[in-house]
């Protein structure tokens, strides 16, 4: 009878015991449910005058569960935009994508903004406290985000008679991202600033854009022309064979695109060559046709412009004051080109002459050092050499940094 009581009694402990921790378990699972006011706040991006966001959306994967949130209402809040979303506590991915307009000297220009950040810890509020949060900053992109700038060949090559050719110039541009990217719309432009010669251009926006005197764009509806990851479309300055011409020269008739120009001077008329397809001339301020500077007192990027042709002639011109002193005298000078902004450029790369170098023509976000060939001016040893951008093992290194990124004074890719 003993035996029997004292059973039972373990019975009524154990079921105590269950019921008590079932309980606390329970309670747990309420804590790791239940939902928490979440706040995003997104910062601007850098150097960028009175910008407006629109259409910012925010979304909160959760780590564990894969279950997304979104914000879609945010409103100004001094210099932030702010919105509110309910999520339950957790760890979660946050990514953020939007559009902004904003003023560049008397410009209005749009582009497109996003952030990222992982790892964000979604907790219950503090005793008192109401709502959690995070704040974001957003910099700006667009879709080509992945292009860089691989190679570009200058400096042109000597005839056998020792002559400066120069007609087989070429640029490379690389897919440096995990998926196919399509290279329509893709612009290469030129500065109208040299790196030798430094003025105080005034009114001063390189910290908002690079001023050009050159802009070609890759034809194309969005989808015509892939470029897989790793690989490289060549652009010739003039898609033929030079060898044909110059021994000492390339073959760039199978280049896929090249500059074309009609000339407004019968001397000095381009080649075009019908098999490859031509880059769509915005803008170029020669009379004849376009070559790049075979020294490399110019820089050069590739853009991505969010507006057309006709509104970028239209609205991004740009004119500017600089002073030049000779004999102790002072000029005023005035010049004009086209403002590209830089929040529409995907990498640049500023060019010089190794002892003649005085400063980078871009906003140093962009490009904080500079490539050369040859070391001084009219450096013979210059011909049949390029910048040829460095890589570690299948990616290109892009620190945006030219002095490191680049090879200086490389064997041109297309000569090996």
């Amino acid at each position: 009878m003993r035996k029997a009581k004292l059973l039972m009694a373990l019975i009524g402990l154990f079921v105590t015991s269950y019921a008590l921790i079932s309980c606390k378990d329970n309670g747990n699972e309420d804590d790791q449910t239940k939902n928490v006011k979440f706040a995003v706040a997104l910062d601007m991006p850098l150097n960028i005058n009175e910008p407006s966001l629109t259409g910012a959306t925010a979304t909160l994967t959760n780590v564990q569960t894969k279950m997304t949130y979104t914000a879609t209402n945010f409103r100004k809040s001094g210099t932030q935009y702010v919105d509110t979303t309910e999520v339950p506590a957790g760890v979660y991915s946050l990514d953020v994508k939007g559009d902004i307009s904003y003023s560049l000297d008397t410009t209005l220009v749009k582009s497109t903004v996003k952030a990222s950040e992982s790892n964000v810890t979604v907790s219950l509020p503090t005793t008192g406290g109401t709502v959690a949060g995070k704040t974001v900053a957003l910099n700006t992109y667009n879709a080509q985000d992945g292009f860089v700038i691989s190679e570009i060949f200058f400096t042109g090559t000597l005839t056998p008679e020792g002559k400066q050719y120069s007609d087989d110039q070429y640029i490379k541009i690389a897919n440096n991202s995990d998926s196919v990217l399509y290279a329509d719309g893709l612009a290469f432009v030129e500065s109208s600033f040299a790196t030798v010669l430094k003025y105080d251009y005034k009114p001063d926006i390189m910290n908002q854009a690079m001023t050009i005197d050159a802009i070609y764009v890759i034809p194309g509806n969005g989808k015509q022309h892939p470029v897989a990851p790793g690989k490289e479309i060549v652009l010739a300055l003039n898609a033929k064979n030079h060898k044909e011409i110059n021994s000492n020269s390339i073959d760039l008739s199978s280049a896929d695109f090249e500059f074309y120009d009609v000339s407004s001077n019968p001397k000095f008329s381009d080649d075009d060559n019908p098999n490859v397809e031509n880059l769509i001339n915005w803008y170029d301020y020669s009379y004849t046709y376009f070559t790049l500077n075979n020294r490399g007192l110019r820089s050069y990027a590739i853009a991505k412009p969010e507006t057309d042709k006709e509104t970028f002639l239209r609205n991004y011109f740009y004119k500017y004051n600089y002073v030049i002193s000779s004999g102790g005298n002072s000029y005023t000078m005035s010049n004009s080109g086209y403002k590209l902004p830089n929040s529409w450029i995907i990498d640049a790369v500023n060019l010089s002459i190794a002892s003649s170098y005085q400063w980078n023509v871009t906003s140093a976000s962009l490009d904080a050092g500079w490539a050369h060939c040859g070391s001084v001016e009219a450096d013979k040893t210059r011909y049949k050499k390029a910048v040829v951008r460095k890589k570690e093992g299948n990616k290109y290194i892009d620190t945006n940094n030219s002095t490191d990124d680049f090879e200086s004074d490389a064997i041109p890719t297309l000569f090996k």
